[in-house]
């Protein structure tokens, strides 16, 4: 995995405002169907973990696990730690797939 790539790209979406970040946005993003691609810390408790396992599966939206701690996601788009990041681009969605797959 590209971790800078990572966190480069997550950079990218916030400014492009395709981001959303925290569970309550992401939840809220969900509902509304405007997600294509979920970012999960692998810091998350195993619950919150499961949580957004069934939520992604219920959306029918790919679910990323990575090795990147909360506060590292956090610094990329310019916020306190984040847990959960949701990318609401398809072609953003790509290029951090792409980056996780390096």
């Amino acid at each position: 995995m590209n971790k800078q790539g990572v966190l480069t790209m997550l950079g990218f979406a916030q400014k492009a405002g395709k981001l959303a970040a925290g569970e309550a946005a992401v939840e809220n993003f969900l509902k509304k169907e405007k997600i294509v691609l979920l970012v999960m810390s692998d810091e998350l408790s195993d619950n919150r973990k499961e949580y957004w396992m069934k939520q992604a599966e219920y959306a029918n939206v790919d679910i990323l696990t990575v090795e990147i701690s909360k506060l590292d996601l956090g610094w990329a788009i310019g916020n306190s730690p984040r847990g959960i990041i949701g990318i609401m681009d398809q072609g953003m969605a790509e290029a951090i797939r792409k980056k996780i797959a390096e």
